[in-house]
């Protein structure tokens, strides 16, 4: 059974994405959205993990991860604002774990499966024991989604470790 646990971020009309790092498209406001005129794309979690109330709204969702308990959750991309109708172009997807600084942090590795699709399988996992974070955000999933043709999405998933 597929459910939402949060949507995140809205983007520029259908087949036409804003926002990626890297030079691969322009940022997306510090709210996480921007509205096109033919409608709204919008990244969301399908299913996996409960969106904790505390997490903030410039996460797609906030995950705590421990030594051996990796976190799986579903993510889509979808103009009708869920992910059982409306349209699922294929999308490539990318992802890496970073601090809050932006540096690169291999301590946690991310797994994105199928690389092409949607919706995708994403899976956090502590490779190597890390210091509690006391149930604050340190570390974060970078993910990107590129359509064939068009500009890339981003949005963060928040990392709380155990």
């Amino acid at each position: 059974m597929r459910f939402f646990t949060s949507a995140l971020a809205s983007a520029v009309a259908a087949g036409v994405l804003a926002g990626c790092s890297g030079g691969l498209g322009n940022s997306l406001p510090s709210n996480s959205q921007a509205m096109g005129s033919a409608g709204r794309i919008t990244l969301q979690m399908v299913s996996g993990v409960q969106r904790d109330a505390s997490c903030a709204s410039t996460y797609i969702l906030c995950v705590t991860v421990a030594k051996g308990k990796p976190v799986k959750t579903e993510i889509c991309i979808s103009d009708t604002g869920n992910c059982t109708s409306g349209s699922f172009a294929p999308y490539t997807w990318k992802q890496k774990i970073v601090t809050l600084k932006g540096k690169k942090f291999t301590s946690i590795v991310g797994s994105i499966k199928p690389k092409v699709g949607n919706p995708i399988e994403d899976t956090i996992t502590e490779k190597k024991t890390v210091a509690s974070s006391k149930g604050v955000v340190k570390y974060a999933q970078d993910i990107t989604a590129c359509p064939t043709s068009g500009s890339c999405l981003q949005g963060q998933v928040g990392i709380i470790t155990k």
